[in-house]
């Protein structure tokens, strides 16, 4: 069930209501594609990097850490809607015995380079399409895969997402032994097609779906770390009906977009003393937002500094994490 229960219809009924707008959408004969366009455009503002509305989060589907690899091509299919931009991250050493068992916060960026700087834990994860991930190769006949769950150490694995013969990202679904040639999908395969390879399955995933890259990259017989991300969706595909629902945006946001798009009628007015109102309505409603944003945000930031390690813990290091020393603390280089 989604958030909504308004509907682009019942936004333009409201609006044709209007004395300024009756030149720009009269009772009879508004142009559906207008309308659809005008919504649009609204949703895309609303849905915007600017505003990490709690109403648009979702929780993305966990993967784990493998040894020697750095970049996680997934299959979009499985994600409740395209990321717009990731919010936050934690890892949870999974297969840990302990309760609660060991978790602690990852930092979301924009970008990562590809390194082949290895350390545990991961400090850093960002998103990239599947095509823009480094992609491993088939490890050959009659080689195991062994599941990471449940497993104290990290199996020494091969790359578990691999570029087949007719350029398709394949990623393993189910652990096994290899088969005595390399798995290949038809080219051009659709997501989710599956091919087997001995007792493994692997499964098709879209170039433009969306995986992760993390840094440093897990070590041999490391950790295994569950990746937790929680990020922002995607603005919806264009509307195609004036019967559909303004989801995500729930009924208690929709006057928000009801001005918007009575905003953006302007903005298409016949009349240029209309029209020339639009780039300062547009702004005015802009803030609108934004204040509305921070009303509705009023819990507090949460803000401090948190230890990587337990205060007996042997010391990692003496230099401070950041841009110059991102590794800071982690056992990345030789002799420390």
């Amino acid at each position: 069930m989604g958030n909504s229960s308004t509907t682009i219809q019942s936004i333009v009924d409201v609006v044709c209501s209007m004395g300024e707008m009756q030149p720009v959408i009269p009772a009879s004969g508004f142009g559906v594609n207008s309308a659809l366009s005008m919504a649009t455009d609204t949703m895309c503002d609303l849905i915007s990097e600017r505003f990490n509305w709690k109403w648009n989060r979702m929780k993305l589907p966990p993967f784990y850490t493998i040894s020697w690899q750095q970049d996680y091509a997934q299959i979009g299919s499985s994600f409740p809607a395209p990321i717009g931009w990731l919010e936050g991250a934690y890892w949870v050493d999974i297969n840990n015995t302990a309760l609660p068992k060991p978790t602690y916060a990852m930092e979301v960026v924009r970008d990562l380079p590809a390194s082949s700087i290895s350390g545990n834990p991961p400090a850093k994860v960002t998103w990239h399409y599947n095509d823009q991930l480094l992609q491993g190769t088939w490890p050959g006949p009659n080689v195991k895969y062994t599941q990471p769950l449940g497993a104290l150490i990290a199996p020494t694995n091969p790359l578990a997402n691999i570029l087949d013969a007719n350029g398709n990202i394949l990623v393993l679904t189910t652990y096994g032994t290899t088969g005595a040639t390399a798995p290949a999908a038809a080219a051009n395969s659709a997501e989710g097609v599956t091919v087997n390879d001995g007792s493994c399955v692997w499964t098709v995933a879209g170039p433009r779906s969306q995986g992760f890259r993390i840094l440093p990259m897990p070590p041999q017989q490391a950790v295994v770390y569950q990746v937790n991300l929680i990020g922002q969706k995607k603005a919806p595909p264009p509307f195609t009906s004036m019967q559909q629902f303004i989801d995500p945006i729930p009924d208690d946001y929709a006057n928000h977009f009801r001005t918007g798009f009575s905003v953006y009628c302007y903005r298409l007015s016949p009349n240029p003393q209309i029209r020339g109102l639009y780039p300062a309505m547009h702004q005015s409603w802009l803030a609108a937002i934004e204040a509305t944003m921070k009303q509705a945000d009023r819990e507090i930031d949460n803000s401090g500094f948190t230890p990587d390690r337990s205060v007996v813990a042997p010391q990692g290091g003496t230099d401070i994490l950041g841009p110059a020393w991102p590794y800071a603390g982690y056992a990345v280089w030789p002799g420390r």
